[in-house]
């Protein structure tokens, strides 16, 4: 997919949608911020015209919610996934303690540096993340096609296009995903790395088709033009 032509920012009411699906990742304990979280930021925001173009159709935040239950307990989706400090504590290692000791023998600046460079190595065996880091973001080219939408437009990138953005991503199976990068980190967080999009077995669940979501979110575009 090409990028992007130039920056775009980002609509108020999409940072509210932001925070709330970053909101949902953690009340289901995932650690990445994924199609399906920014679908229920859409609804659990509320007042946004993706929120009424879904709820129009039959996807409300209760229909959604219990469709991502669903993809949980299939497989589909990852379950509540256990932090670095709660998988250590199963084992009887109190990882705060831990830290603490090797801070009073190697020092602040060294404990520091060290924690930094497992950061930023650039491939992270481990899936498991500390309960207060940022979830990894898993929807690279979804915001892509938001930002593209929205500056065929002029506009911000709304919740709207951010809604057409997932839709288009949905189309195609996992495993075609053009994202090498992206790939990596679904295996990382615990996502299949081959099957159906999640979002498109939410959609098809409720006798709706892609394409006529997408078509939905246009002519309320169009209208408003």
């Amino acid at each position: 997919m090409e990028s992007i032509p130039r920056a775009v920012d980002a609509s108020t009411a999409t940072r509210a949608v932001t925070a709330q699906a970053q909101m949902e990742a953690w009340r289901l304990r995932h650690h990445y911020l994924g199609p399906e979280h920014l679908l229920l930021g859409m609804l659990v925001h509320g007042d946004n015209l993706a929120a009424q173009v879904l709820r129009a159709n039959g996807l409300d935040l209760e229909v959604v919610r219990a469709g991502i239950d669903r993809l949980i307990a299939e497989g589909v989706l990852p379950g509540p996934q256990p932090s670095d400090t709660e998988l250590l504590a199963s084992i009887g290692i109190d990882l705060e303690a831990v830290a603490g000791r090797l801070k009073e023998t190697f020092g602040d600046e060294a404990y520091w540096q060290a924690t930094q460079r497992v950061k930023l190595r650039r491939v992270q065996p481990a899936s498991h993340r500390a309960p207060h880091d940022p979830p990894r973001l898993i929807c690279a080219r979804a915001l892509t096609v938001a930002a593209r939408e929205a500056i065929a437009r002029d506009q911000e990138v709304g919740p709207e296009h951010l809604l057409l953005g997932l839709l288009r991503d949905a189309e195609d199976p996992v495993e075609s995903e053009p994202y090498a990068s992206e790939r990596r980190e679904r295996v990382l967080v615990g996502l299949p790395d081959h099957g159906p999009h999640a979002l498109r077995l939410l959609v098809e669940a409720r006798g709706l088709t892609l394409d006529g979501l997408r078509s939905a979110v246009h002519r309320e575009l169009d209208r408003r033009a």
